[in-house]
């Protein structure tokens, strides 16, 4: 990805940090000191540019999950429970909490970060069954974990309550994974 790609789609997902979707592109192109020409001479529109900055940071997702995985210093339940919380390096300041705004607003958008959430459990399948054959938790059918968690995180992201209870993002994430694991450990 060129280089102006980057550093417009870091500035989204700060602006959109800072404002929600309150943002407007002039104040991306005024942060960068470009010219909203110069957004769209990349992006067609602000679709496109919202697509691309949740594939983006999905890709950078998969980065750390991989740095995850090949960490030999840590247990399948640990693995396990870094990859179910895991956030890039890049977005751990972002407030996941304001995820709810796309869902009215732009719900393709919502649709395409929530249909990747749910996409590419090959990994993380694989240190649960792991960590079954090794008695470390209880034999459950994988599918109904997959779901639990899934439907917690589109449930965070979803609405308003983490906000309105000033419960932070990641804390909540934190907390759901202990209910979890400790549920199914042996």
């Amino acid at each position: 990805m060129e280089n102006i790609r980057i550093r417009i789609i870091d500035e989204v997902i700060r602006q959109f940090n800072e404002k929600g979707m309150k943002f407007t592109m002039d104040d991306v192109s005024s942060e960068l000191h470009i010219s909203k020409k110069t957004i769209y001479k990349e992006f067609k529109d602000k679709d496109e540019l919202f697509m691309e900055t949740v594939d983006y940071g999905f890709s950078a997702l998969k980065e750390k999950e991989a740095q995850i995985i090949a960490d030999d210093s840590l247990d399948p339940l640990e693995k396990i429970s870094k990859l179910i919380i895991c956030l890039p390096d890049k977005y751990q300041n972002l407030d996941y909490r304001l995820i709810y705004q796309l869902k009215e607003k732009h719900p393709k958008i919502y649709a395409r970060f929530m249909g990747r959430i749910s996409r590419d459990w090959k990994d993380t399948e694989k240190l649960i069954r792991e960590a079954m054959d090794n008695g470390l938790i209880r034999r459950v059918p994988i599918t109904v974990i997959k779901l639990m968690l899934e439907g917690t995180v589109e449930k965070f992201l979803g609405t308003q309550e983490l906000t309105k209870a000033g419960i932070d993002y990641d804390d909540s994430l934190e907390t759901m994974i202990e209910i979890l694991l400790d549920g199914i450990r042996t």
